[in-house]
């Protein structure tokens, strides 16, 4: 089996410390050894493509899409909360397409600096010397975030932004444009002669927002929040899905189909571009159940189809709800990507 050497390890962490999602797709190879150090293969087509469907103290829990038998030392590679993760784990009884096997001693987390840039549509306020807007973000992490202001704002401008958090919690922050570029949803033109800064009449701008200084206090609230959102996004399940939209100046709900879901976006169709930050109610049933949600858009997309019409796609971030209806939802999601798995065999 040809071996490729692991990316740059950030940390290992005990099984205690990792936060495995249930739901979430692994590939699984036969493993040389228990310490995982011969890392992941070059070439993932050998993996057996699973999900993993159980996550307990005492033991893990995959669904395969093949019940051929497993060997008996598995090397996985999946997502966790904290970034990428690899380790090793022992089978201890297969059931068909379902394998038991004892929790690994340590995961390893790998860097990747997407993952820690959660796109949650988090209330924030900007004050700059131009103006004050109350906005959307369009991502966050703990060094910055990116929004979508009605004006333009100059690269190296100097803002303050309060970031609203889970619980009722928020942080004011000195921070700094780093980058601003017009946002020119699809058919807008920009004014004749114009540069890209000066851009059109009305358009706005995608600011990304660099925090200047952030105090332990701050940076431990943010941490939370980034990584609440980011296990939200986690198990994530491309399916073609009916559902509903209605956007917030709209008094009717309009058909669609999501492309994407997780337990805390949507990625969908609609029939006209939408700027991030703008607001939605949305409907999708799962499990035999339908869900309702507020959510504000993060991202918009549009691409031309082979008979000249152009589709228009956003990813919705999904307001919290209660307690019990987040906890269902993630149930239905999860059971989706166990059937989707076990529908490739």
């Amino acid at each position: 089996m040809s071996m490729q050497a692991a990316p740059h390890l950030v940390r290992r962490l005990s099984w205690a410390e990792a936060d495995l999602v249930e739901g979430t797709e692994a590939l699984i190879w036969p493993a040389l050894s228990e310490d995982g150090g011969e890392g992941v293969p070059a070439d993932s087509t050998d993996a057996v493509k699973a999900v993993l469907s159980w996550v307990r103290p005492q033991v893990l829990r995959f669904e395969t899409s093949s019940p051929e038998p497993l060997p008996g030392l598995l090397l996985v590679s999946t997502l966790s909360v904290a970034g990428p993760a690899h380790f090793v784990v022992r089978k201890t009884y297969q059931i068909g397409t379902m394998a038991a096997c004892e929790p690994p001693r340590e995961v390893n987390i790998f860097e990747r600096r997407d993952l820690f840039r959660v796109p949650v549509a988090a209330r924030v306020q900007v004050e700059a010397a131009t103006g004050t807007w109350s906005l959307s973000s369009m991502d966050c992490s703990l060094g910055g975030l990116r929004v979508c202001p009605p004006a333009n704002l100059v690269v190296g401008t100097e803002v303050e932004v309060k970031v609203e958090l889970h619980g009722g919690h928020a942080v004011t922050l000195p921070a700094v444009v780093r980058h601003s570029r017009l946002y020119l949803p699809p058919g807008t033109k920009r004014k004749p002669g114009a540069t890209e800064e000066e851009g059109c009449d009305g358009c706005p701008s995608i600011v990304g927002l660099q925090f200047l200084q952030v105090p332990g206090d701050a940076e431990r609230r943010l941490s939370e929040f980034v990584s609440r959102h980011q296990r939200r996004l986690m198990p994530r399940v491309e399916a073609r899905l009916p559902m509903e939209y209605c956007p917030e100046q709209r008094a009717y709900y309009l058909e669609s189909f999501a492309r994407e879901a997780s337990p805390g976006d949507l990625v969908f169709e609609t029939r006209k571009p939408h700027l991030p930050g703008e607001r939605m109610k949305v409907r999708i049933r799962l499990g035999r159940r339908d869900f309702e949600f507020g959510s504000c858009v993060v991202a918009s997309t549009s691409s031309e189809r082979e008979e000249g019409r152009i589709s228009h796609f956003v990813k919705a971030s999904l307001d919290e709800g209660a307690d019990v209806v987040e906890s269902q939802f993630r149930k239905a999601v999860r059971e989706l990507a166990i059937e989707m798995v076990s529908s490739r065999r």
